[in-house]
């Protein structure tokens, strides 16, 4: 057979045009002739293909409009946003670190480790950029601070959780008190005879206190209205008092000369419902805790008497604490010290180290104890991060627990800041059943002991309301050595 014909040009042409025409009569004469034959389901048919057409188009419409009235507001409050006076007074004052200052943030951190923890553990964890990046402090999250003649005199950890690590108007208050009590014992018993109490009083020199006042002032009031800015995605500030409180004064006066006023801040009243109000954040405190006495154990302490004495009798009802079976001590590595070795998981009385195979039973107790003292359930609000949370304690040795004979944990302690040889105490708690039998004392100890073994430099802060813990912390050796103070916020 020899080959197809092939069409020319032209004939190619006259098809695509013949199909272009004939198609669409074909399609007309099979809806003519469905509807003939099936007028009821054609209609219908029509009917609803129109409705959904205009519901779509409704849709589409009212989605339309909502996003340029969006975008037109926010170029409005963009536009503004430079002209008002509050951000302004933050542009002048506060900064986001960069590696410039790298040797200054790590003298204010590392001078005193145990109050900073939490600081230290985020500048580890992510270093300053090398250069500060250009998007709005209250979209950022990191280090922050302000200077005076060239060196940094507040630093700020701004995120979800704010810690103030340095306020130069406390340090500007203590150095001035130190100065005072210097003055008065220079002076001396000479100063206290009969012929000074009847002359007049001679002015005790003094520190040039207008100036560093309006400086500290200015960087306080820089900082309060930043944490404003910040809005509703703060959970918590908190950090050693002498930082925390005047802050957190000063955000309160802020919230009530801006009450029934107009916000500063357009764009971050639209985004943030919290600052509708004029920036009003006492509405939406959870807890307000201004004396939290910050402890610490020494090393040297012996904890051993605590844990090793016979336990209290327990009711019936209640399952025996189970204690773990210990575990053959490995030998020390040439140079290795028990204090500073890693953990073997030796159990301590009846506390050990958790496991993965705790986790089912952990979860539920750690939940209880944030719930008892935060307020709120913290799977409910965080999800799967709370639970990842734990994985990454138990996976780091630093969760110690205590279990009955069913393996169920009725006591807890984690270490859930570490640095170095360095950890804070937190989510220490014992279950309800098990209260008021004499049990927290030994069950604490040992769970210190525990955590001692691999960081042997432990804190922790408490309330000073919860007299009980602070009587069983001070009982088991922990001494005070300075004051935080905890602001919660809702969500």
């Amino acid at each position: 057979m020899g080959a197809p014909p092939r069409f020319s040009g032209d004939v190619r042409l006259w098809w695509w045009q013949a199909r272009c025409v004939l198609l669409p009569v074909v399609a007309a004469w099979s809806g003519i002739l469905f509807g003939v034959i099936c007028p009821r389901i054609f209609a219908q048919f029509c009917r609803s293909f129109s409705i959904t057409q205009q519901v779509m188009f409704t849709l589409f419409s009212r989605r339309r409009k909502a996003h340029r009235a969006r975008r037109a507001a926010v170029s409005t409050a963009v536009s503004t946003m430079d002209s008002s006076p509050m951000p302004d007074r933050v542009k002048e004052h506060v900064f986001a670190l960069d590696a410039r200052w790298c040797d200054e943030l790590e003298e204010v951190l590392f001078s005193d480790p145990v109050p900073n923890l939490y600081s230290i553990e985020h500048y580890l964890a992510c270093p300053l950029p090398v250069r500060a990046p250009r998007i709005p402090l209250h979209y950022y999250q990191g280090f922050v601070g302000c200077e005076r003649d060239g060196q940094l005199c507040c630093v700020l950890l701004l995120g979800s959780n704010v810690v103030p690590v340095r306020w130069c108007g406390a340090a500007v208050e203590h150095a001035a008190v130190e100065h005072a009590e210097h003055d008065a014992d220079s002076y001396g018993a000479e100063t206290l005879d009969a012929a000074a109490l009847d002359a007049p009083t001679l002015d005790a020199p003094t520190l040039d206190a207008p100036t560093l006042d309006a400086t500290a002032l200015a960087h306080r009031d820089a900082l309060a209205q930043l944490l404003l800015q910040v809005g509703s995605r703060l959970d918590s500030m908190f950090g050693e008092s002498a930082f925390v409180m005047p802050l957190w004064t000063r955000m309160q006066q802020l919230c009530e000369q801006n009450r029934g006023g107009k916000s500063p801040v357009p764009l971050l009243q639209m985004l943030q419902p919290s600052l509708r109000d004029g920036c009003d954040h006492r509405a939406r405190v959870l807890s307000e805790r201004p004396n939290q006495p910050l402890l610490y154990l020494p090393p040297e302490n012996d904890l051993t008497r605590f844990y090793t004495a016979e336990l209290p009798e327990l009711p019936a009802h209640l399952p025996a604490p189970l204690k773990p079976e210990p575990r053959k001590p490995e030998p020390f590595k040439p140079g290795q010290s028990p204090l500073g070795g890693d953990s073997t998981g030796e159990p301590a009385g009846y506390a050990r180290l958790a496991t993965s195979a705790d986790l089912g039973e952990l979860l539920p107790a750690a939940a209880a104890m944030f719930t008892e003292e935060v307020g709120f359930d913290p799977i409910a609000r965080y999800g799967d991060g709370y639970a990842a949370r734990l994985r990454t304690l138990i996976a780091g040795q630093r969760s110690a627990i205590v279990t009955d004979v069913n393996g169920r944990v009725i006591f807890k302690a984690d270490a859930g800041i570490v640095n170095l040889d360095a950890a804070q105490v937190q989510g220490v708690w014992l279950h309800p059943d098990y209260r008021g039998y004499g049990l927290a004392k030994p069950f604490f100890a040992a769970a210190a002991q525990i955590l001692q073994h691999r960081y042997p430099h432990l804190s922790l802060y408490v309330n000073d309301y919860n007299a009980r813990a602070l009587a069983m912390y001070r009982g088991t050796g922990w001494e005070q050595i300075g004051q935080f103070s905890t602001i919660i916020f809702e969500r």
